[in-house]
């Protein structure tokens, strides 16, 4: 599935009209054909390693089961929270207010910008706390999903009211972004589901379901993308790069295809950006230009100046005019930043060595950290023909560490332990 989606991406904007703007076609393709290939090498490598072992029991621990109810309460406060907050910073006034800007998405996403140029400066003592515990927003989805039914109904409520305030956000400000997480962590924890149900008769019905709901997140977060740059496109108008072809149009209208090519254009305009980007001599950013939000703790923090040493897609914005901010360029030139080109194509191997472990160790364990690290993994992959998403808002670049750092710590006192000794069988205790 990732590599169908990574080439496919790359395939489809070879068929859209911004294929004639490249200008090294040869070199882009040799980058993203390596970079794609040593995912899949590291992948394979971590598999072949230690494949996923089947589950022989479905059973949890009560200890086990008290720890996934308290993450999915502490992660349902944590999106209410942080939603609430969110709404109120971007200026909503009560429930009519959110439906009427979810009637008029445009305008929603035209006023998030007004607030975002207001509120430029020091985050409140609230937003920062979040931040620093944004391990808890990657927990809900995923768990939610794997152990619904072991879950209480007062704790599937809470849940789903923590994620019903988090997409009433985004609906708000007429953005796709925090919709988009929801369905790929929806994704991830589906994934881990199905492929621990076994081989039963009532198994297959189940992963049936669960394809069926996969199928269905995904058709209804299409549908409505369509929609909502559908309306942005009858607010603001588009530019020259997606404007629809005349067929479409003739076909479904103009503002259905204007949606439809903007839709197309989210997901393969980035390869144009690298293409610009590959052209860019390199200039390391000291390490502050792979992660945005690493990028503005060390100018809030330290007084650090990003833009002393810009990353990549900056000073390929004074160059070639295509603008960092506004576009997208995946995420190769931002890692490229700090670890050059190839060192981005390597990144790409050992992401794709801790996806196979993170996915194995899920699989046969249906463990919490390798779930969630499989989740945010997944998200990360999802955007790489876009950026570099999980170091983009600082609440998402602390939860893969947090993650990533607890997943290290258990392997490596997990490793030290001693092994504990099997328990014989009912009837050896008894005869003995």
């Amino acid at each position: 599935m990732a590599l169908a989606w990574l080439l496919g991406t790359f395939g489809a904007f070879w068929l859209t009209g911004l294929a004639r703007y490249v200008e090294n076609p040869d070199q882009l393709c040799i980058f993203v054909l390596g970079a794609t290939a040593l995912f899949a090498a590291g992948y394979a490598a971590r598999i072949a390693r230690r494949p996923p072992a089947p589950r022989v029991s479905r059973s949890y621990s009560g200890n086990r089961l008290r720890l996934v109810r308290y993450l999915v309460l502490a992660s349902a406060a944590y999106y209410a929270v942080r939603s609430l907050a969110r709404l109120s910073e971007f200026g909503a006034t009560g429930p009519q207010s959110i439906w009427t800007s979810i009637q008029n998405p445009a305008t929603g996403y035209s006023n998030k910008f007004d607030i975002i140029a207001q509120n430029v400066g020091d985050p409140s003592p609230l937003i920062l706390l979040l931040a620093l515990l944004g391990v808890l927003g990657t927990a809900l989805m995923p768990l939610l999903v794997l152990h619904w039914r072991s879950l209480s109904v007062g704790v599937r409520l809470a849940g789903m009211a923590g994620m019903a305030l988090h997409i009433a956000f985004f609906l708000f400000i007429g953005t796709m972004k925090g919709l988009g997480d929801l369905v790929l962590m929806l994704l991830g924890g589906l994934l881990v589901a199905r492929a621990t149900l076994g081989r039963r008769r009532r198994a297959r019905s189940r992963r049936r379901v669960a394809l069926m709901l996969m199928a269905g997140a995904f058709a209804l977060f299409l549908l409505y993308m369509t929609y909502i740059h559908a309306s942005r496109s009858a607010e603001f108008g588009v530019g020259e790069l997606i404007r629809p072809s005349p067929a479409i149009s003739q076909m479904l209208g103009e503002r259905a295809a204007e949606g439809i090519s903007s839709t197309l254009f989210y997901p393969t305009h980035g390869y144009l950006g690298l293409s610009y980007n590959l052209q860019t001599p390199f200039e390391w950013s000291y390490g502050l230009g792979s992660s945005f939000s690493v990028a503005n703790l060390g100018e809030q923090a330290m007084g650090v100046d990003p833009m002393a040493h810009p990353a990549y897609p900056y000073r390929t914005e004074g160059q070639t005019g295509w603008p960092a901010l506004t576009y997208w360029a995946t995420i190769y030139p931002w890692l490229a930043s700090d670890l050059t080109f190839p060192g981005a194509a390597l990144f790409m191997g050992l992401v794709g060595w801790l996806f196979a472990g993170a996915w194995s160790d899920a699989v046969s364990t249906r463990r919490v950290l390798p779930t969630l690290i499989f989740s945010q993994l997944c998200l990360l992959i999802a955007y790489v023909p876009a950026n570099n998403q999980l170091g983009l808002s600082p609440d998402a670049t602390a939860g893969i560490l947090t993650l990533l750092v607890l997943y290290a710590a258990s392997h490596l006192f997990g490793r030290r332990r001693p092994a504990a000794q099997p328990t014989p069988p009912a009837f050896v205790r008894y005869r003995t």
